[in-house]
């Protein structure tokens, strides 16, 4: 049995190029390939499976395998999908693809939750019972708006389409924060988790001191479940590529920063649509005259949505494949 090194420097060069010839048939498709090239992807393919096949064997546990499976799945689906409209293939990718990823990358996600909700939960405690920490935590000017028994979260019915776009830009620049930290090792993910998790917590916890949680629970039910869910996934983005930097493995650095970095941005797209349907509810509903029962039901309602899509959609076709 070979070790590992050497079967990484026999194969290496091979794999290189599958990895080039599928870069290159990126957005046409089979099309921007020569006759050569696609009698070299074919070959490729199948060289690959058997490279597969022998890590499977002797190097079950290593990242080489899972790197290994990847590269057949894409050439599988380069040489084997039927061709599709732009607007198919990325209803694919919202509707199966995303979830599938988000799945793999529960780890990432269960650090990045871990990161954002215990900083917000010393932050609560810290907003609730010292006057020192509202005053380094909360701005001076939601305090006083607070100490008068109000909120800041009342809008005009006719700003609240603008607000749903003010918003949920916002929330996708949070989110490019926690997942372009990343690069930096993974401490700008940390810190930009933690920061926000810590204001977040202070705020709430400002608002209970003040005798306006209440109505902040009322604005903030409808849409911050799922919002903190997209920033979580948004931070297990950054930790992710963050990990290959630490933890290159047997991979260049910059080859292992490259492949987690695709993973990655895909991560982040997928929950663009989400963020954008969040900005609407926080800017329409969220401020809405509606009952507070309706408001306090909408947000676990879309959250649990939410989780049964990412949970549960693509699962069986994963299997067959």
């Amino acid at each position: 049995m070979p070790s590992l090194t050497q079967f990484i420097t026999t194969r290496r060069e091979e794999w290189a190029q599958l990895e080039a010839l599928l870069a290159r048939s990126e957005g046409n498709g089979l099309r921007r390939l020569g006759a050569d090239e696609l009698d070299a992807l074919g070959r490729g393919y199948r060289r690959v499976l058997s490279d597969v096949a022998l890590a499977q064997r002797d190097f079950p546990q290593d990242q080489l395998t899972a790197w290994l499976n990847q590269l057949a799945a894409r050439a599988h689906l380069r040489l084997y999908r039927a061709p599709g409209s732009t607007w198919r293939r990325l209803a694919a990718f919202f509707l199966l693809d995303f979830p599938r990823r988000f799945r793999q990358a529960w780890r990432y996600s269960v650090v990045a939750a871990l990161l954002l909700l215990l900083p917000a939960l010393g932050g609560y405690l810290a907003g609730l019972h010292s006057e020192v920490a509202r005053e380094a935590l909360v701005p001076a000017q939601l305090r006083a708006i607070m100490q008068r028994g109000e909120t800041w979260t009342d809008m005009p019915d006719a700003l609240r389409p603008l607000m749903a776009v003010v918003i949920f830009t916002n929330n996708i620049g949070v989110s490019f924060f926690a997942f372009t930290g990343g690069v930096w090792f993974g401490l700008g993910t940390v810190y930009t988790l933690v920061l926000n998790g810590l204001f977040l917590g202070a705020i709430f916890g400002a608002g209970q001191h003040y005798g306006v949680g209440h109505l902040l629970a009322d604005f903030v039910s409808s849409h911050g479940y799922v919002e903190i869910t997209c920033i979580i996934i948004a931070g297990a983005a950054g930790l992710m590529l963050g990990d290959a930097l630490l933890r290159p493995g047997v991979l260049r650095r910059r080859d292992a920063a490259t492949r987690a970095g695709r993973n990655a941005l895909a991560l982040v797209m997928g929950a663009v649509p989400v963020f954008v349907l969040v900005g609407l509810v926080e800017g329409n509903l969220s401020p809405s005259d509606a009952p507070m029962p309706v408001k306090l039901a909408v947000g676990p309602l879309l959250w649990l949505a939410l989780m049964a899509w990412l949970l549960l959609v693509g699962r069986s076709k994963a299997r067959t494949a």
